[in-house]
Formats: structure tokens, C-alpha cells, sequence
């Protein structure tokens, strides 16, 4: 039996979340790091593998991760690159905008000598999302873990992530997200992103058209759900009510929970051949958790407590 189930790749990085009142607040966060922290929430073994800058908030993302049970042999500490942040700003219905500080930051500089592949040979499920894809040397790194993972049997899920400002243009990201060297088990893409990805105009076209890319397709609707695609079987599942505050990670939250379920439900991430009514109750499940996040500020902070987990 491997040691940890999920193992994640990429950004842990400071989210600076405005207060409303010109100042903000320091989170955790980084769409990987906040899938981990999530799924390590949901009591699966879970470990990080990312850079981050000899400073404060690079101590302050390590020692997060080890508060909630995250492995964080697979940090990488730069003494030459302060580590990556972003600011985010909520709208008046909890939806944010993201402003980030990242050219010279830690995170994109991690480079292949510094992957730590034991751990990811030793991982059941390996993720990763776009943000790595955008520049080098992450890029590369980033298919080198790949290339590992797949190789050491472990099943893939991949979340695009789109961030318009941190790509050139809309057709890069496109090219970079359907050139990836394997089809990944799942993939988790907001509605707008799917029907970038895919050029099409509804979102069961989209998942039709991404199911070349990935064996599973998660379309998360917001508010109003999920729809789920595999070469068997569809599945919507409607969302929760909120009174939503703040989304900033909820996308995270929803993957990390719906992985989990899955890791400890079959053993496995991958639906192939999954039932129906075991997925649905899986996607029950993290659009629960992922709408009680939005009621709290930040994405760490407000992920549910274990025992809330527990009872779902």
C-alpha cells in the first residue's frame, strides 16, 4: 500500500483577501495546496509538492499544511524568489478577482533536480492544475511529475484554473491545457471553462467534447450544482444553498472532497466502471462541503471541520 492516497503539484502561495475596508488579510492558499488541505481534512494521507520563497509567508504556508496533517517533505525553499502572492477582491455576491504577484515568484521557478519523486511514486492519486503550466521551469517539472505518476500507476485529475492574467491569450491556455502528454483520469472545469476548452455552447457538448482528454468530466455550476460525464453515464446533481460571503476556493473544495470520497469509498479515484448512485452521493457530498466554505472568508479557514465531514 503506497503512503499517501493524493499527493498534489503546484502553487502554495499567499492570498491577500480585501477586509472591504482598503486593508487586507493574509491567507494560505493556492488551488493544489487548498485541494490538499482539504482532502488531508477529509482524513485522507495526503502530501504537497510545491516552492516557496526563505520568508515568512513561505513558514507560514509550510507550517499550515503540517497543522492540518499535510506532508511537506516536498517543499522547496528559494532563497532567491519571495514567495508567490495574490490579491483577491470580493464582489458584492461573494464572487472574487484575483490580482497576482508572480513573475519573480517562488512557485514557477521549481525546477526538475528539485522534484521530489518518492513521494509522488509513493502517491494512489496525483494532481495538478494550470497555474503550473503557464511558464517555465514549472512546466516542465510539472510533466516530469507527471510522467512519474503515471509510470508508478497512480491516477491523474487536472484542474485548468483559468487565470486570463496570467496567460498570453485564451487559445494558449486552450493549447496548453488539450496538449498535456496523457489523458488524465479527471478533470474539474468551471462552466466557462469548459466551453472555452471546448468551443462549444452547452456544457453537455463541452464534457462530451473534454471526454477525449479525460476519462471523468466535473462541469461545477456555482450555485447551482454539477454535471458529471463519463463514456457511460452523466450525472447533475443541484447545488446547495448558501448564504455565500466568499467562493475563493470552493472549486478546491469541491475536488478535494469529491477525490476523497472517491479514495475512500473504492480505493481509487478513478470512475471506471463506477456506479450511478456512488458517484452521485460522492457529488452530494462536495457540493455540500464547498457551498458551507463559501460562508466564511478565505479558502483554508473555511473548510469544514472534520467531524462536519464525518456527518455527511
Amino acid at each position: 500500500m503506497k503512503k499517501y492516497l493524493v499527493t498534489a503539484f503546484g502553487e502554495a502561495l499567499i492570498d491577500f483577501i480585501s477586509t472591504g475596508d482598503g486593508c487586507y488579510r493574509a491567507n494560505a492558499g493556492g488551488a493544489p495546496y487548498n485541494l490538499a488541505v482539504c482532502a488531508a481534512k477529509c482524513g485522507v494521507s495526503t502530501a504537497f509538492i510545491g516552492k516557496v520563497g526563505s520568508d515568512s509567508f513561505g513558514d507560514m504556508l509550510r507550517d499550515t499544511a503540517r497543522e492540518y496533517g499535510v506532508a511537506t517533505e516536498g517543499f522547496v525553499l528559494s532563497d532567491r524568489r519571495p514567495t508567490t502572492h495574490a490579491f483577491v477582491t470580493m464582489g458584492a455576491d461573494g464572487e472574487n478577482s484575483f490580482v497576482f504577484c508572480r513573475d519573480h515568484g517562488a512557485d514557477i521557478s521549481i525546477t526538475r533536480d528539485e522534484l521530489n519523486t518518492d513521494i509522488i511514486k509513493n502517491t494512489t492519486h496525483f494532481h495538478f492544475g494550470g497555474l503550473s503550466l503557464t511558464g517555465e521551469p514549472c512546466k516542465s517539472t510539472l510533466l516530469a511529475a507527471l510522467e512519474t505518476a503515471v509510470r508508478s500507476g497512480a491516477t491523474v485529475s487536472f484542474d485548468p484554473n483559468y487565470r486570463p492574467l496570467l496567460w498570453s491569450s485564451a487559445e494558449d491556455f486552450k493549447a496548453a491545457c488539450l496538449s498535456l502528454p496523457v489523458k488524465v483520469d479527471l478533470i474539474k472545469v468551471s462552466e466557462n471553462e469548459a466551453l472555452m476548452l471546448s468551443g462549444k455552447e452547452n456544457i453537455k457538448d463541452a464534457a462530451t467534447f473534454l471526454l477525449a482528454y479525460a476519462k471523468a468530466v466535473f462541469v461545477t455550476l456555482g450555485e447551482k450544482g454539477v454535471y458529471a460525464a463519463t463514456n457511460t453515464l452523466s450525472v447533475e446533481v443541484e447545488g446547495v444553498k448558501a448564504d455565500a460571503v466568499d467562493t475563493t476556493g470552493a472549486g478546491d473544495i469541491f475536488f478535494g472532497t469529491l477525490l476523497s470520497a472517491l479514495l475512500l469509498k473504492n480505493g481509487t479515484a478513478s470512475v471506471d466502471g463506477i456506479d450511478e448512485a456512488t458517484l452521485r452521493i460522492a457529488l452530494q457530498k462536495a457540493c455540500t462541503v464547498a457551498a458551507k466554505s463559501t460562508e466564511k472568508a478565505g479558502a483554508i479557514p473555511s473548510i469544514p471541520d472534520a467531524e462536519y465531514m464525518k456527518r455527511l
